[in-house]
């Protein structure tokens, strides 16, 4: 048993050190294939943004003519990253990440300049002769970040040009070579050739007991329990909320068929996640078969809520079998238990629905192996708590009930000889590498070791003993929803009263008690196993489910104090319930995103809330509002009353007579699960027909719908579009027109745009067009108005509706939150609302109080009508985000691949006035954003779009956003080969402020 577990250990070290087949992709530009004449300039966005090396070639024909020869980043706001060659006056200048390297009087004749930097540093010749530079060796210059190949030779037909040749950083897109897969076949062989010895070396001293089949036992304890779980699970495939990384993690294992391994694909530059995989390599595997639709991927975490449920109910009946407990009601403790954990989280796209039943199955196993005295059981337990941690740092909440276990085994432990203690820890630590087929098979050593460090840099972190910035984040000012507080909450409260009851002994000190003890343990272990997670976010409490369902069930079955409790104990017992629930209720109704839509409780839709229209958010019943103590110290009472008057009148019958704190729990439990399936059904019903999560995944269903892509229209202009207008617009201040001073940002398709930004503007002014004319039968149902905003204007932007001359009213514009200046809005005004008899409309721009650098510049308004999304998007490169790519299943969604960050036509994102960091995230600068330098090569339109309104206002459902580039793309040839890599090699690392100009973001604590 030792030889093998050994044999497995040395297996599992090497294979991630072993050599791994390695993808080297080289980027050529200009395309060879090109026709000649053809425009060089182009967009290519390299994520990491640096390639491992660099050549460029500049003919010194191009160098004579002058100009910003070549550039790999914009001229304004790219940073100094890039590199730039420019001449003029005589002289050229080599500028590389942010140092001037070369100046130099420009060659005569027909001469070549050559550039190449790599990781060795930077190289310049002339004609084949080493130039030299202003930094001497230039080792320490990294290569170029590029975000665009572009010289100024393209205004000049025909003109020489230079010519790049870059290798990209697409270090991560590896598979194993022919050594490594040998390795990891023989390891799993190994791992079941120990598994075979432990069994047979187990069993030989076992003493065998009858026990009956295990299916047999768990059929006759069948339940009306377990049909409603399978019903409710079914219907909460459609109600379910939706989180804010239900469409990450899947964008994660959608991405990898591009990339070619499971990379973060929004942050961090798209560095890979081992070695926590299991669950994205089970969605990918999953979406392989049916999709990338909402429902369909939530299928996944339903298969596994409901085995974890089967696996829970034969736990239950294992350790109930020898109580006094009433069979029948086991499993309607079950139920409730596990609905309070599973309602508001079990459907979740992210990876702890998969710990949640490997920790179930750690549960079992442990429990089976203590009951048959079978110690392969306790392998079986590791694996499955090692296959928990290759999901993610939660996972190792599965290893909590092994733990636990460990004062029980170690007088064995201590009793075995010296082998036989080496041999268990040997074979415990070959068990566990049963993780690195899954953490390693994709990845080296070299990668999860670079990937962990520019993690480290990129990412807010915080260290495992500064976990009460986790409860912070739980209980903060409308951050978590009551319903996501409450299992957390109560679960803890319930964990704290069995520890404050646990050294108290008396005649009621039976099976099921020491089964609520051991759960409370269990249970505490895992909470402080959760610290461990390098991020503290609520979506992570989700993964002691398993032990907190079970302590939950147990003492809804029995009280979590002793039932002979003095009357002090058992106010203070009530007392910490009722905490726990006044908190959990005092959280808001609130569920972005999207899943806001038509929820009761306030007002929704408000932007600006007041802090009495803010407490309106939370759970109440008319005027009784759940948070209240009170409403919940009256159901102690009731049930103290219950119990001394019944035991008066009908002293010798057997009726329910719970503890006030267990009658507490259990009214607690009903309306966690009562109030969450209630505000999930109603909110659709309230917002009908207006889109709902909950409507649009029944379209789906029923009539094979694409997601939002089959409920959101655009506004688009109609057929026959305004009349010329009456008069010519008259301006005041500093506003102008196009034609007298270059419009920032346009884009085609505007017409005429007045703005503040000439040459020498205070950014004050005024604008009045002529009236635009509303043709008959245009069709039109409102007027569209681009605006374009830079340092927030205080300019009020209307369109006045009138007959003739006369104005007959007037409507404001709103202009949306998170938007800069690269940001034309498409703000519309309803003519459906305008007032009878208008014939035409004008812009009016009102100068505001103040003078700023703000400034504000507005197209031509334009007839518009509602059309859908699909036929504009037409199979176009989307880039979904993180918020909402699940709601997109039929979008053409761009990844990154070959180590580029394909350049996206539009750009579909939540919103609900979410913070900037949320619907920006891919531009992020500062934490690695895989398409960070994408907005410096494009102006956004971010058109009027709209789902269908319903019973009860909202708030914007979200945004699309048209990309119109500076730079054509894909003007280049990628060609791609392979090569053998070590496992050690990590390459240039990424992790470093000189990288990408961002300083550490990481340990913040």
């Amino acid at each position: 048993m030792l030889v093998w577990a050994l044999v497995t250990l040395a297996l599992g070290i090497a294979a991630p050190l072993a050599p791994v087949t390695a993808k080297d992709t080289t980027v050529t530009w200009p395309d060879p294939a090109a026709a000649p004449g053809t425009a060089h300039s182009t967009t290519l966005a390299l994520s990491p943004p640096r390639p491992l090396s660099f050549a460029a070639t500049v003919p010194c024909d191009a160098l004579r003519a002058g100009g910003d020869v070549l550039r790999t980043l914009p001229a304004e706001g790219g940073g100094d990253g890039g590199l730039t060659v420019s001449a003029g006056a005589g002289a050229t200048r080599v500028d590389v990440s942010g140092r001037t390297v070369l100046t130099a009087p420009t060659p005569p004749g027909g001469c070549r300049l050559d550039l190449a930097v790599d990781s060795g540093g930077l190289r310049a010749s002339l004609d084949g002769r080493p130039l030299p530079l202003r930094c001497g060796a230039c080792a320490d210059v990294p290569p170029p970040q590029v975000s665009r190949l572009s010289t100024s030779a393209d205004t000049t037909p025909g003109a020489p040009a230079p010519s790049v040749t870059l290798h990209t950083d697409d270090r991560y897109a590896s598979g194993p070579g022919p050594l490594k897969t040998v390795l990891l076949v023989g390891h799993l062989l190994a791992l079941g050739g120990l598994l075979v010895t432990v069994h047979r070396h187990t069993s030989r001293r076992r003493t065998r007991r009858r026990r009956g089949h295990g299916w047999q036992r768990l059929r006759r304890h069948l339940s009306g329990a377990d049909a409603l779980v399978v019903a409710v699970s079914l219907g909460w495939l459609v109600n379910a909320p939706v989180d804010f990384d239900d469409s990450w993690y899947p964008l994660m294992a959608r991405d990898a068929g591009e990339a070619g391994y499971i990379g973060n694909a929004v942050y961090m530059f798209n560095v890979t996640e081992n070695p926590f995989v299991a669950s994205q390599y089970a969605t990918q595997l999953w979406g392989a078969i049916g999709g990338w639709g909402l429902v369909w991927q939530r299928c996944l975490p339903l298969l596994y809520g409901l085995v974890a449920w089967v696996l829970l109910r034969a736990f239950f009946v294992l350790v109930t079998r020898r109580t006094d407990v009433r069979a029948a009601r086991v499993p309607w403790a079950l139920l409730l238990a596990h609905l309070v954990w599973w309602l508001p989280f079990g459907l979740t796209l992210r990876p702890e629905p998969l710990i949640v039943l490997l920790s179930v199955v750690v549960l079992l196993l442990v429990e089976l192996a203590r009951d048959r005295d079978t110690p392969i059981l306790h392998v079986g337990a590791v694996m499955a708590a090692a296959l928990a941690v290759a999901c993610s740092p939660t996972g190792l909440v599965a290893a909590a009930p092994l733990l636990v276990e460990i004062p029980r085994a170690w007088p064995r432990i201590v009793a075995a000889t010296r082998l036989e203690q080496v041999a268990g820890v040997a074979v415990v630590l070959a068990a566990a590498s049963v993780a690195v087929p899954v953490a390693f098979a994709d990845a080296s050593l070299g990668d999860v070791l670079e990937a962990s460090a520019v993690h480290a840099w990129y990412y807010d972190t915080v260290p495992w003993y500064d976990e009460l910035e986790h409860y912070e984040t739980l209980l903060g000012r409308g951050k978590t929803p009551w319903a996501q507080r409450a299992p957390v909450l109560i679960t803890l409260a319930t964990t704290a009263l069995v520890a404050a009851g646990s050294a108290r002994r008396g005649p009621d000190d039976d099976t099921l008690r020491r089964v609520l003890l051991h759960s409370a343990a269990t249970t505490a272990v895992a909470f402080l196993l959760v610290a461990a997670s390098p991020t503290k976010w609520v979506l992570h409490f989700p993964a002691v489910a398993a032990a907190g369902t079970v302590v939950l069930a147990v003492a809804l079955l029995r009280g979590p104090m002793p039932r002979q409790e003095r009357a002090l104990a058992t106010t203070g017992g009530v007392a910490v319930i009722v905490v726990a629930a006044a908190v959990s209720f005092a959280g808001w109704n609130v569920w972005h995103p999207f899943s806001d839509r038509g929820q009761p409780f306030g007002n929704h839709a408000d932007n600006d809330p007041t802090p009495l229209s803010e407490t309106l958010l939370a759970p109440h019943l008319g005027p009784v509002f759940l948070r209240n103590p009170l409403v919940w110290v009256a159901v102690a009472l009731a049930a103290a009353a219950w119990a001394h008057w019944s035991r008066g009148r009908w002293p010798g019958r057997r009726l329910p007579r719970p503890q006030p704190e267990r009658a507490v729990l259990t009214a607690v439990c009903l309306a966690v699960v009562g109030g969450m399936i209630g505000v999930m059904l109603l909110a659709p019903v309230r917002q009908y027909p207006g889109w709902t999560v909950a409507l649009g995944n029944a379209k789906d269903i029923a009539q094979g719908a694409c997601g939002l892509e089959s409920n959101v229209t655009a506004l688009r202009p109609t057929p026959v579009p305004f009349g010329p207008p009456g008069a010519p617009a008259r301006t005041t201040g500093d506003y102008t027109d196009d034609t007298r001073a270059v419009a920032p940002r346009p884009v085609p398709g505007l017409g005429r745009i007045w703005h503040d930004d000439g040459p020498g503007s205070a950014g004050r002014g005024g604008l009045v067009t002529g009236w635009y004319p509303i043709p008959p039968g245009a069709g039109a149902t409102d007027v569209l108005v681009p605006l374009l905003e830079s340092g927030d204007p205080d300019e009020t932007v209307s369109v006045e509706f009138g007959r003739g001359s006369g104005v007959l009213g007037r409507k404001d514009l709103d202009d949306l939150p998170n938007v800069d200046g690269r940001t034309w809005q498409e703000r519309p005004v309803s003519l459906l609302d305008a007032p009878a008899g208008t014939d035409a409309v004008r812009v009016v721009v009102t100068a505001g109080p103040t003078v700023g650098e703000d400034r504000l510049a507005v197209a031509e308004p334009r007839l518009v009508r509602p059309e859908p999304l699909a036929g504009l998007l037409g199979g176009a490169p989307v880039l979904a985000d993180q918020s909402s790519s699940s709601l997109w299943p039929c979008v053409t969604q761009v990844a990154v691949h070959d180590g580029i960050a394909p350049a996206p036509a539009f750009r579909l994102t939540a919103d609900e006035d979410l913070t900037g960091a949320t619907i920006q995230a891919q531009d992020w600068t500062a934490r690695g954003g895989v398409w960070r330098h994408d907005d410096l090569n494009a102006t956004y339109v971010s058109l009027a779009t709209a789902v269908r309104p319903g019973g009860v206002p909202a708030k914007p459902w979200g945004r699309v956003q048209m990309m119109v580039r500076d730079l054509p793309a894909d003007r280049y040839a990628v060609t791609t080969t392979e090569h053998s890599r070590s496992g050690w090699w990590r390459g240039p690392t990424l992790a470093r402020e000189d990288y990408a100009e961002v300083e550490y973001q990481g340990a913040v604590g």
